[in-house]
């Protein structure tokens, strides 16, 4: 079915042209205990349980953990039993927010590790699954593991269930892949995953999908119905080389849906590119090559702060959802991906894939910062960390939405960032859109190495008569920046942001 989205937009357009930026709802560090620690970098999703619909967002949590990770000025000591699996959930559209907890690594396994991943069963709203990064006991050193986390202790991800709409969260089960890599003398006791994408398939199957590190390769694994174990399916991108985290998302006919930045493995000076692929029938599909991206460009702010340079660590530059086609040609998929000019600024490409993904390809009306080099100073300007998520609309009366959103730093900013949407529609049948801040000035508080949480969660919340809610989450330095060490810094929490379209 197909649905006109030609004049609602620009409606919305210019609505929101006054002033659309708000302070936002602060989820954590307040006056609950999530105070004392630094959450940052989040996963988020909705359920309904018990007649209670409710956001729940996860995030890398170091609520009281200062006796298992411990910090100097240069290093941390990572001890057995850490855990970074936090959680809050709003009970009142965002409104309020009360702190779930953290869980603790479960049996063989020595730490859970952050890179949180959220999704809700489309069979049952109360059953949600949360996901977490994990070291095993056949790696952790008994003294604990100091520094950087690499592939000598990290060996898989843990997954954890509930089954009352993310109010708590039991044990499921842990997901590791323990066959030997060639040149690894670490593999054979797990390979080394990172980041984290979840989706559910209407059939009420859960997806899970990592990289490989070890292999350079993205992992998927597959539950049934989200009561049935765990199992890897088959690789989505065989003989690539694959840089990024994945993300993963379902169609409304059950297909899935992967996309990763990698490079073919032979060739000569091959380039990083945004790859995706479906799994249909138990078997992926050709690999489609849809443009240039970039895996995790740092971005200098030319300043500093409290004594150390300021810039930020960024993680997966692109996303994208499926959702429902427009009038204008089957673009059931749509994408944001960062990409550089020739001036060394970072800008967002926005594009389309058809639902079969045999055609693919980017849009100038949807470019957010500058594609070429204008020579003035007014161009300067930073934009990544892109988001995309679609409302299928059609229940109701309610027409589909699709939006992006992505965090701005303008040229003259050496402080301060803007968190920007914007709506990925047409205008008289042309791609148009006019992007929009709804959050400014947002100050930051990286640690020394730049990071600041990696990724952010984008998500429709609310259907209410013609209106849809959106929220997207942003760390949260609000509480001022008192303390940037190697490894952490004060304050790091999570603010949400909402807004109606």
């Amino acid at each position: 079915m197909k649905v006109s989205m030609r004049g609602i937009l620009f409606l919305v357009f210019v609505a929101c042209l006054g002033g659309c930026a708000s302070s936002g709802v602060r989820v954590t560090g307040g006056t609950d205990a999530e105070s004392l620690g630094v959450q940052s970098e989040t996963a988020a999703t909705t359920s309904f349980s018990g007649g209670v619909h409710r956001i729940i967002v996860a995030y890398n949590d170091e609520t009281n953990s200062q006796a298992t990770i411990q910090y100097t000025s240069s290093t941390r000591q990572v001890l057995h039993g850490a855990s970074l699996m936090g959680w809050s959930y709003s009970n009142d559209d965002g409104v309020t927010w009360k702190y779930g907890g953290k869980l603790t690594p479960p049996s063989e396994w020595a730490v859970l590790w952050g890179d949180p991943g959220l999704t809700t069963s489309r069979r049952n709203y109360g059953m949600v699954f949360m996901s977490n990064l994990a070291f095993p006991e056949a790696k952790f050193p008994a003294g604990g593991h100091s520094g950087y986390v690499d592939a000598s202790v990290a060996g898989g991800a843990c997954l954890f269930r509930s089954l009352d709409g993310g109010v708590s969260f039991k044990f499921f089960q842990c997901l590791s892949d323990r066959s030997p890599v060639p040149g690894s003398t670490s593999a054979s006791k797990g390979h080394f995953y990172d980041g984290a994408s979840l989706a559910a398939g209407p059939g009420g199957e859960i997806y899970a999908s990592y990289v490989d590190l070890d292999t350079s390769q993205i992992v998927v694994y597959r539950s049934a119905d989200g009561a049935q174990p765990f199992a890897p399916i088959p690789l989505p991108f065989p003989g690539y080389y694959v840089g990024s985290h994945p993300r993963i998302q379902v169609g409304p006919d059950g297909v899935l849906f992967a996309m990763a930045v990698g490079k073919q493995s032979s060739g000569p000076n091959p380039s990083y590119m945004l790859m995706a692929s479906r799994f249909v029938n138990g078997a992926w599909g050709n690999v489609t090559l849809i443009t240039q991206a970039l895996t995790y460009p740092d971005v200098d702010l030319g300043s500093s702060l409290l004594g150390s340079n300021l810039d930020l660590r960024t993680g997966p530059q692109f996303s994208f959802d499926v959702g429902t086609q427009s009038d204008v040609v089957d673009d059931s998929v749509r994408f944001l991906v960062t990409q550089r000019n020739g001036a060394g600024w970072l800008f967002v490409r926005g594009g389309v894939c058809n639902y079969t993904l045999t055609s693919c390809g980017w849009y100038a009306g949807w470019t957010f910062g500058v594609d070429t080099v204008r020579g003035q100073e007014s161009q300067r300007i930073d934009v990544f960390n892109p988001n995309v998520v679609a409302f299928p609309g059609f229940f109701f009366g309610i027409a589909p939405r699709w939006q992006g959103s992505f965090l701005t730093r303008y040229g003259n900013s050496t402080s301060t960032l803007n968190l920007t949407r914007a709506t990925l529609g047409y205008v008289n049948g042309m791609p148009f859109t006019i992007p929009v801040d709804i959050a400014q000035n947002q100050p930051l508080c990286p640690d020394q190495r730049g990071y600041m949480g990696d990724y952010d969660a984008h998500l429709v919340v609310r259907v209410d008569s013609n209106s849809v809610r959106f929220t997207r989450f942003m760390t949260d330095a609000t509480n001022g920046c008192v303390q940037r060490w190697y490894f952490t810094s004060r304050h790091q929490h999570v603010r949400a942001f909402s807004y109606d379209y």
